[in-house]
């Protein structure tokens, strides 16, 4: 890969249309227009992160990232901890996101159609697509998650742009005065604030996707390093944009936080169904690079973790085919997408856990930074901002876990941090018995 496919990756698994779109409604219920604050407070926090994995990329330009820069700075207890932590960021990122996929898939059907589509066939549908095309080699992988990005970007625009026409067309309507008057931090509560974190949170991650393409990215101590801070300024940027123009439109009286989901109900009836379709048809792209981009970073994770013979089946997860593809990695992680779709129905489970084992892992890099020689070292980052950094991946993850989510289906309220805490010990297990 070169340049613009290494800043495609991880812009793509970023994906803030994939993010917003899945859960503005969330946030925004919570604090209101604070939201927007709340997303430049987690894009500050994950700006310093990326700065870390930009400079690790440097030193350790290999597929895997955070497992082979903790096995090789720290020891390989912690290696495989993180490893394992981000591989269940991933194996269960993906079918989440097959499965956002395939509600917005469904609801295009409906609007255009009117006919409902079964999101969870769709999901599964996807899924295998994803794989088949995967197998076809890291070519067409790049080739269509650049046609992805590009169709992202060019929708971000449009979004955007329909935003600022509508609000130009309602400014009678309109109070700045109230608006600016809604940002009351003295309303809020602290759960509340806490709980609209995750609108960044969840949406503001992946850019580290470069650095686990590594090894098929040319001159990568070069390109991987802008890959991650370029794709993580873009999308702050632009995603803030689009939050900030969508709550000030929100300020009407026409919008309840009854809604089932505010930012569908403000584009449909802001745009007309016909230009919110038009809008749609850009999301699912956005969705389905992401989607890419994902299965891409999953398998290469198994594959370098398989390579070092730490997960089950090493011999056999590590084999190349004649693509130059982590064929079976790759089969894995689809098989294990179908049953997480198909027992994880609520789509809140799946990305929570992910969310949760990320930002987890995320303090393991961080943490290994600190053993970083600056000797020989191009890039380096300050101790002061790693310490910032890994103060920040620990509120996240009480953001997180701490404060109790109600997921239908489900009376306790703390089944993501349960469902993570299983996670964890079936990786536990298996450490164990590889050690053996």
């Amino acid at each position: 890969m070169k340049g613009f496919s290494s800043f495609a990756i991880s812009f793509s698994l970023i994906s803030i249309l994939t993010g917003i779109f899945a859960n503005f409604h969330f946030g925004y219920t919570q604090v209101g227009p604070i939201i927007s604050f709340s997303w430049l407070l987690v894009f500050l926090g994950q700006f310093f992160v990326a700065l870390i994995m930009a400079e690790l990329s440097v030193k350790y330009p290999i597929s895997g990232y955070g497992y082979q820069w903790s096995s090789r700075l720290v020891n390989s207890k912690l290696g495989f901890a993180t490893g394992w932590l981000l591989l269940i960021q991933f194996l269960t990122g993906f079918p989440g996101i097959c499965k956002a996929l395939g509600i917005v898939i469904s609801d295009f059907s409906y609007q255009l159609f009117s006919f409902e589509l079964n999101d969870v066939y769709i999901s599964v549908f996807l899924i295998w697509v994803i794989t088949f095309i995967h197998k076809k080699g890291i070519k067409i992988v790049s080739s269509i998650n650049n046609l992805g990005v590009i169709t992202e970007i060019i929708g971000v625009f449009l979004v955007i742009g329909l935003l600022i026409i509508f609000i130009l067309i309602d400014i009678d309507n309109l109070s700045f005065n109230d608006f600016l008057g809604s940002f009351n931090f003295k309303d809020v509560g602290l759960k509340p604030l806490a709980l609209s974190v995750l609108l960044g949170a969840w949406c503001l991650t992946g850019f580290e996707a470069a650095a686990d393409m590594s090894e098929e990215t040319k001159n990568p101590t070069k390109i991987v390093p802008k890959s991650i801070i370029n794709s993580l300024l873009t999308s702050g940027f632009f995603g803030f944009i689009i939050i900030l123009f969508s709550t000030i439109l929100l300020q009407k009286q026409l919008y309840s936080n009854q809604s089932d989901n505010l930012l569908y109900d403000l584009l449909k009836n802001e745009f007309g169904i016909i230009i919110y379709l038009i809008v749609l048809v850009f999301v699912i792209a956005a969705i389905f690079a992401c989607a890419v981009a994902c299965m891409a970073t999953a398998s290469r994770l198994i594959f370098s973790m398989s390579r070092d013979s730490v997960l089950p089946k090493s011999k056999w997860l590590k084999s190349i085919d004649a693509n130059k593809s982590p064929s079976n990695s790759l089969f894995l992680v689809a098989v294990l997408s179908t049953i997480f779709i198909l027992i994880f129905n609520t789509i809140e489970i799946i990305t929570s856990v992910s969310a949760i084992s990320g930002y987890i892992g995320y303090c393991g890099i961080i943490f290994s930074s600190f053993f970083v020689s600056k000797k020989d070292n191009k890039f380096s980052v300050s101790k002061s901002i790693k310490v910032i950094s890994l103060i920040w991946c620990i509120f996240v993850v009480l953001c997180l876990t701490i404060p109790g989510q109600k997921i239908e289906g489900f009376d306790i309220e703390y089944i993501p941090a349960i469902s993570t805490l299983i996670f964890i010990i079936i990786g536990l297990i298996i450490y164990q018995i590889k050690k053996q």
